[in-house]
């Protein structure tokens, strides 16, 4: 998936080399598969014998042989990763917080206990919305809220582009479309509730179910399950959406979300229609359709079919002020004002710094 930390961790490899590593993967040969990314060397650990914890001695060797001896920035999107700064222990901290992981289901016992101490060391805490912000704030000395947010000019492709051919069976009705993970957070029910509704059209799930039974899942003739699809399909998967769907489950699972693609959906030109997840209702509830319950979601889905030329006159403003270029300028500033930096952007120093 293409969220936050590959938006901002790929705007910092235009200045410092970045490596990323990697939680492990099952395989039969033991080995550190090494690629290049957008500018950004991934370490992916494949074990034969899962390994206790999220990072082992060898994933750090071969991080620690990647960086030598560059002077190393620690950056790290799950407290499970702790291991890595201990491995850097002169190196500044930060901690992008970007979902309430010990919320999620089949969470580790191990994350909320090194989530403290991580909070304690980090010389920089960002935070990907309101209600994360409120988490970690006074709990840490440095933290920021930094909102997801949205690559412009790859969603606005979506308002020109011909729909992508997974779409071709549903030609000629309209289409309600998600693009996410398919978990806990959905509502299932609401789902279900939707295409029941609205029988002559299309309800398109795209992206991989995880963590639940697919068994699950609701079934109707015209609801359409489209897996997981590359970041490079999106746009033209939105180019045949009549409606967006956000239809999370308000639950203690995305009680603190701030869901990526409410940005991503606007810069579409789609209408968005979300249930009443909180920091949804407080950053866009000027442009985002929000409902109240199942009847009030598909009531909406309706009323969204509809131009509403102020509306999305809005969205465009909130795209365009919330780009991933400006926030990646706007962390860095953070950090310079901490007293950490990184290197300037010139062939000559480009290999200066590194973050682990």
């Amino acid at each position: 998936m293409w969220q936050r930390p590959n938006h901002v961790l790929a705007r910092i490899a235009r200045d410092a080399a970045v490596l990323v590593l990697e939680e492990p993967l099952a395989a039969e040969h033991d080995e550190d598969a090494i690629a290049e990314h957008d500018g950004v060397t991934v370490v992916t650990p494949h074990r034969r014998v899962p390994p206790g914890d999220a990072v082992d001695a060898r994933a750090i060797a071969t991080v620690r042989a990647l960086a030598g001896e560059r002077r190393a920035l620690v950056w790290l999107y799950t407290p499970m990763m702790l291991a890595l700064a201990d491995a850097f222990p002169h190196a500044p901290l930060v901690f992008d917080k970007m979902d309430e992981l010990a919320k999620f289901a089949h969470a580790d016992p191990r994350i909320v206990p090194r989530e403290h101490e991580l909070l304690a060391r980090a010389d920089v805490v960002f935070s990907g919305g309101r209600s994360l912000f409120r988490s970690v704030e006074g709990r840490t000395r440095n933290a920021r809220c930094y909102p997801s947010g949205v690559d412009v000019d790859h969603f606005e492709r979506a308002r020109t582009a011909d729909p992508h051919p997974a779409l071709a069976p549903y030609r000629g009705r309209p289409v309600f479309g998600y693009i996410g993970v398919i978990d806990e957070r959905i509502d299932l029910g609401l789902v279900d509730a939707l295409a029941a509704a609205h029988p002559n059209a299309t309800v398109a799930m795209v992206g991989p179910v995880v963590k639940i039974d697919e068994s699950t899942l609701p079934r109707r003739a015209n609801i359409a399950y489209l897996g997981k699809r590359n970041y490079d399909e999106l746009p033209a998967l939105l180019a045949g959406f009549n409606v967006a769907l956000m239809p999370f489950a308000l639950n203690e699972h995305t009680a603190n979300i701030s869901p990526t693609k409410t940005l991503e959906y606007l810069a579409a030109g789609l209408p968005v229609v979300s249930t009443a997840v909180p920091d949804v209702v407080a950053d866009h509830a000027d442009v985002v359709y929000v409902a109240q319950g199942h009847e009030d979601f598909v009531a909406h889905v309706e009323r969204a079919r509809s131009d509403d030329p102020e509306r999305a006159r809005r969205g465009d403003e909130k795209t365009r002020a919330a780009t991933w270029d400006a926030i990646a300028g706007a962390m860095r500033a953070d950090l310079e004002a901490a007293g950490i930096s990184y290197a300037a952007a010139s062939p000559a120093r480009k290999n200066s710094a590194a973050l682990a």
